[in-house]
């Protein structure tokens, strides 16, 4: 019996071995199929802890799903953040080793950051330095010095909340301990939540906040550290709005303002009385430290809580430029840059740049800028200044107060030379911006030449500003003193750098003296304009050699020796699309009729004609188009076979007299003008010209015959069968109102053409400002 009993036994146990050996093998078969992996990211970042000696180390855990071939199956994704304690960091502390050794524990962690974790380490070795510490022997506490930020000796409970919640009715000691000990709690992400749903916390620290008599910055610095770790809950906006927080806060942050305006005057007025005027300074310092604290915490909550636009238009109603205004005027970096942050999300709305106006912003942002304790500081200040000028008003206000003088020698500063140039390019609309600087063209020269030699491209808004300031005379003769414009336009040519090159071309063009010709410069230039492919590049280069026909700095016969010229224009002339290439190429054909070979030289190449028929298709009713190629062909009409060839183009009549009806001074005039050149030589235009400017002031009265007379009205200058009544219309209304006397001799206009084109040449060329 009991054999048997054994041999049952035995068969269980071997059972279960069975059992337990199947189930490995299942395992191991799951996990040839599928294999499983966790890694770190290592393009986290550090931040140094607000409070706490350590260091802050956000990062991303990713978990991939693999099969035994690798294929990936699956992958997540999610944030982590660790924190890293450093205690007791002495001067004689080796911060690189220390760096090292916690990056190296750390796997996470990219090797190549070390130095980055050292500056951390030294700032926070800094801080601890301004702290002081409890008794002589202890450890030093952190950076803040208040009894907000010690940890409390006792660990908080969150069943002991109610307890914490009663002492916020007591002393002001109990009060300061039952905020620790909440924030110790809200601390923790399994409980802030919790506490954020109990109303009757809430209401307490609330009501704290807003009726404090005492003034005590320990229990407003911990108030204001609870209600930041609730503010990223999705039920903090309307936990603040039901408890007023963001109006208490505010309120708070002006009477700290207006308290620290009260202890400078006090400094001020103990500076005669040197008994007095240590201890106080000793006080005024603690003071500031402890306040500078509650400022950024606040501003941190209001800064979170004005991401909301219906309360962020409260927050603007009540003040809030204001005081962040005053805030720009701390000391602290850091309440700086959080004034500067908020100031700078408010400058978007145009309806809140009054405000910034009223509460002198500018003035006290310029003011942080020039101090420039930390770059974050710098950067804020110089973009918000940058979106302010964009407001005409606030913009007239910058100039009368020589603002441009004030930050040039930012300029000059690689950390801020992007964002001082794109504040100037912004001043420069105005022209009193650019005369309020006299060193402002030397100085873009300077930055321009030190790129160039270290081949590092200009950044586009230095570009922008230098090309308005070139289109000034006086400011382009700055800049070409500066440098050597031959080795400039070498580097343009050499990079093919569009932007250089239009600065070039205005200089060239502004300054009588300003050469860069050159045997290879000339070669180089040529060669781009040749290229088939149109850039904004090969314009410019097009632009280049009109400007240089132009001054005289070569000849038609020097473009020649490297190109076929009328091959090249005859290309140029079929290539040529969109209005901006069609200008350049405008542009340059006036610069070549300037000389009887150039003009010998478009006749050949058929330009006369593709003149006019540009003139008279839509491309060519553009202002600035139309003005050059009337210029063009004014200078044709000094010899003679191009006049030829321009008066037996069809229609050229009334493609002349459809641009004398444009409503600029300058294009009516100019058509008028070559209109009436033409006149002198040729009966028939003289003839043509008065039927279609009769046509032209008379044309609602002849609209009003055509319909009387319907289609017989078609053949109106035909014939001479008018009754009494047109005949009436015509001497009240038509030649003697146009001013045109039948009886002129041709002979009679003694217009000299030279004037003529003298007269003209200057201001169309004022109109072509190289699309700048």
């Amino acid at each position: 019996m009991s054999y048997k009993v054994e041999i049952k036994k035995y068969g269980f146990i071997q059972w279960l071995l069975l059992l337990f050996s199947s189930f490995i093998d299942i395992f191991y078969q799951f996990q040839s199929f599928w294999g499983f992996s966790f890694y770190r990211n290592k393009d986290g970042f550090f931040e140094m802890h607000p409070s706490e000696a350590a260091v802050i180390v956000k990062y991303r855990v990713e978990a991939v799903v693999v099969r035994a071939d690798g294929t990936e199956i699956a992958r997540g994704r999610k944030g982590a953040t660790k924190l890293m304690h450093f205690t007791n960091l002495a001067d004689a502390t080796d911060l690189k080793r220390v760096a090292r050794e916690a990056i190296s524990r750390c796997t996470y962690l990219d090797p190549s950051r070390i130095d980055e974790l050292e500056q951390i380490l030294a700032a926070l070795r800094t801080r601890q330095k301004l702290a002081k510490p409890s008794r002589p022997g202890t450890a030093m506490r952190p950076a803040t010095g208040s009894s907000a930020n010690r940890r409390p000796k006792v660990d908080a409970k969150i069943s002991d909340l109610p307890q914490y919640r009663s002492l916020l009715y007591n002393t002001i000691e109990d009060k300061i301990a039952g905020s620790e000990m909440i924030l110790q709690l809200v601390q923790s992400k399994v409980h802030v939540a919790q506490i954020a749903r109990s109303d009757p916390v809430i209401n307490a620290l609330a009501r704290l906040l807003f009726e404090d008599e005492s003034r005590n910055l320990d229990l407003k610095i911990n108030i204001c550290r609870i209600f930041a770790c609730m503010a990223q809950l999705s039920l903090a906006p309307a936990l603040f709005t039901k408890n007023r927080i963001g109006g208490s806060l505010l309120q708070e942050v002006d009477l700290e303002l207006q308290r620290y305006q009260t202890w400078k005057d006090g400094l001020v007025q103990r500076q005669h009385e040197p008994a007095e005027l240590e201890s106080f300074r000793k006080k005024f310092i603690h003071f500031l430290r402890k306040q500078d604290q509650f400022l950024a915490v606040a501003l941190k909550i209001l800064l979170l809580i004005g991401r909301d636009l219906a309360t962020q238009t409260k927050m603007v109603k009540k003040g809030v430029v204001a005081v962040l205004a005053r805030c720009c005027e701390r000391s602290n970096p850091e309440v700086q840059i959080l004034g500067l942050r908020f100031l700078l999300r408010l400058s978007l709305f145009v309806e809140n740049l009054e405000r910034f106006a009223q509460a002198g912003v500018v003035e006290k942002v310029a003011r942080a800028v020039d101090q420039q304790r930390s770059r974050e500081v710098g950067e804020y200040g110089l973009r918000l200044l940058y979106n302010l000028s964009l407001c005409p008003t606030i913009r007239q206000g910058m100039l009368k107060k020589s603002f441009t003088k004030r930050i040039l020698p930012l300029l000059e500063d690689s950390k801020y030379c992007e964002l001082t140039a794109r504040l100037l390019y912004s001043m420069s609309q105005d022209s009193r911006g650019l005369r309020a600087a006299p060193d402002l063209g030397a100085t873009c020269a300077r930055l321009l030449a030190r790129n160039s030699e270290s081949h590092t491209g200009s950044g586009e808004y230095l570009l922008a500003l230098t090309t308005n300031l070139v289109n000034h005379p006086g400011l382009a003769e700055d800049f070409a003193g500066a440098v050597k414009m031959d080795e400039v336009m070498a580097t343009s040519l050499a990079t093919s750098d569009a932007a250089l090159l239009r600065i070039v071309n205005l200089v060239t063009k502004n300054v009588p003296d300003a050469k860069w010709m050159s045997e290879q410069n000339l070669s180089t230039i040529v060669k781009a304009f040749k290229t088939e492919a149109t850039t904004e590049f090969t314009m410019e280069c097009t632009i280049g050699l009109a400007v240089a026909l132009e001054k005289d700095h070569c000849s038609t016969a020097d473009v020649s020796r490297f190109c076929k010229l009328q091959t090249e224009l005859t290309t140029k002339s079929v290539q040529a699309r969109t209005p901006a290439e069609l200008l350049a190429l405008a542009y340059f054909i006036g610069a070549l009729a300037s000389t009887d070979k150039g003009a010998d030289l478009l006749t050949a190449a058929s330009m006369t004609d593709w003149l006019c028929r540009k003139l008279g298709e839509p491309d060519g009713q553009q202002e600035e188009l139309s003005l050059q190629i009337g210029y063009a062909l004014m200078k044709l009409t000094q010899y003679e076979p191009a006049r030829l060839r321009i008066m037996d183009y069809p229609g050229i009549t009334k493609v002349l007299s459809t641009n004398t009806q444009r409503a600029s001074d300058v294009s009516r005039s100019l058509f008028e003008e070559l209109l009436r050149h033409l006149s002198l030589v040729s009966e028939d235009i003289h003839e043509a010209w008065k039927s279609e400017r009769f046509q032209q002031y008379n044309g609602q009265w002849l609209q009003a015959i055509a319909t009387r007379h319907g289609n017989g009205a078609d053949n109106i200058y035909a014939t001479d069968d008018f009754n009494d009544d047109e005949m009436d219309l015509i001497t009240k209304f038509g030649l003697e109102e146009i001013g045109l006397d039948l009886s002129d001799d041709l002979e009679d206009d003694d217009d000299d053409v030279e004037d003529m084109i003298e007269r003209y040449s200057a201001r169309t060329h004022s109109r072509l400002d190289f699309r700048s």
